[in-house]
């Protein structure tokens, strides 16, 4: 696997304007080992802080389990659903090493969560993994396109902030704080957080990859380009990446997110989110 371009820019705040920070998302791979992860930490929106250290709790929760992810691979011979349900119990204890509040403690908004999509290449087939609303678009010397993760999460975001941007600014942080309570509960939906159980709602894929497939990792912030904004279709974001380089299409997101008037038009919860993506070759 080669990373042929990669670029991690952040976003603005719920309160609007831009962070000066490096933002909550990362990435982490292997070149040689043949994997690649993007990981979209969740904003914080809890009545506390769990970390003292990091410019969020997202950011360092997202560093947390990309160092997970490196420090400890999974091994050439097994399956990801196995490595993740050893990954997970990991990462949470890692939080607990280094949370200032006991997890039993701290509100359940305040939980970290992420979005992450996980790809390998081994076997001649391409491996991912998704829990939340980050995706991969891969496409195959001949010409075959497929998508991991789940599309329609990215539009069932935008109908939500729809309503809930036309709230008060304190009862909109409300909402996404009794939102973020029910994750990863039988309420609510699964993300990549301090709950081992999450293992089990992990969307796995594989498919066929001879040399020279290409794959597009992202977290939901880039894909914006395709849903809310319908600029490119999945195809045409791909293409548009080879072709023009990431930095070319950041630049193209972030002309589209300079007001934060539309932001309950067009359904979004901050004018300009945390984008990331990578541009990978098997």
């Amino acid at each position: 696997m080669k990373l042929l371009d990669s670029i991690s820019f952040p976003g603005s705040s719920l309160a609007g304007g831009m962070k000066t920070g490096t933002g909550d998302d990362r990435y982490a791979f292997d070149e040689a080992a043949g994997w690649a992860c993007v990981i979209d930490g969740a904003t914080d929106v809890g009545p506390v802080r769990i970390f003292s250290a990091g410019e969020s709790d997202a950011a360092r929760y997202a560093e947390i389990f990309a160092a997970e992810i490196v420090n400890g691979p999974a091994d050439a011979r097994e399956i990801p659903q196995a490595w993740f349900g050893r990954l997970l119990p990991r990462i949470r204890a890692a939080v607990e090493r280094e949370a200032k509040i006991p997890l039993k403690d701290a509100p359940r908004a305040s939980h970290p969560t992420a979005a992450a999509t996980w790809v390998r290449a081994r076997k001649g087939k391409l491996e991912g993994a998704t829990l939340g609303d980050s995706i991969a678009i891969i496409k195959t010397p001949d010409g075959v396109l497929s998508v991991f993760g789940e599309t329609s999460k990215a539009s069932d975001e935008q109908g939500r902030a729809r309503k809930v941007m036309e709230l008060s600014f304190a009862d909109r942080m409300q909402w996404l704080a009794d939102v973020r309570a029910i994750h990863n509960t039988p309420k609510g939906y699964w993300v990549f957080g301090v709950q081992p159980e999450a293992a089990d709602h992990i969307v796995h894929q594989s498919i066929d990859a001879p040399p020279g497939t290409k794959v597009l990792v992202m977290t939901d912030g880039f894909y914006r380009l395709v849903s809310p904004y319908g600029r490119y279709t999945d195809e045409g974001l791909f293409d548009a990446v080879v072709t023009r380089g990431l930095g070319d299409l950041m630049r193209e997101l972030r002309d589209m997110e300079k007001s934060s008037d539309d932001d309950a038009k067009i359904g979004r919860f901050k004018t300009a989110d945390d984008a990331t993506a990578l541009l990978i070759e098997v």
